[in-house]
């Protein structure tokens, strides 16, 4: 008899536990599912905006654009003949990882310089 009411006891303990466990399951599987469900949304939204963003990015980034901005904004004039030099690969030679220090590159800098200061 004691023995029986010993095993109802466990038994029921045993119950109650399974029962909670299997409660607090439910509830972290439908937390599960709305946080799925939230970020499918969120995805979904972003992928729009995404459209909205290369859109305007292209708006934003096209040729025609961008020159009529550096017309109005900026002072540039073409360049002149005078103004571009043959290119010498030589001035940018690496010799042993390192760049030569040459006379030619030196000048070409000076040069530079003294045309911007002579405007």
């Amino acid at each position: 008899m004691i023995t029986t009411k010993k095993s109802s006891i466990f038994l029921a303990f045993l119950i109650c536990v399974i029962g909670s466990w299997l409660f607090y399951l439910k509830y972290s599987v439908i937390s599960i599912e709305n946080r799925i469900r939230f970020a499918k949304r969120e995805i979904i939204n972003e992928k729009k905006n995404y459209h909205i963003l290369k859109a305007e990015w292209k708006a934003l980034t096209s040729p025609e654009r961008i020159q009529r901005l550096v017309v109005k904004h900026l002072n540039m004039r073409q360049l002149d003949p005078k103004q571009l030099k043959e290119f010498d690969a030589s001035l940018f030679h690496s010799e042993k990882g390192r760049f030569k220090k040459t006379k030619g590159l030196l000048k070409l800098v000076d040069e530079i310089f003294l045309q911007k200061r002579s405007r």
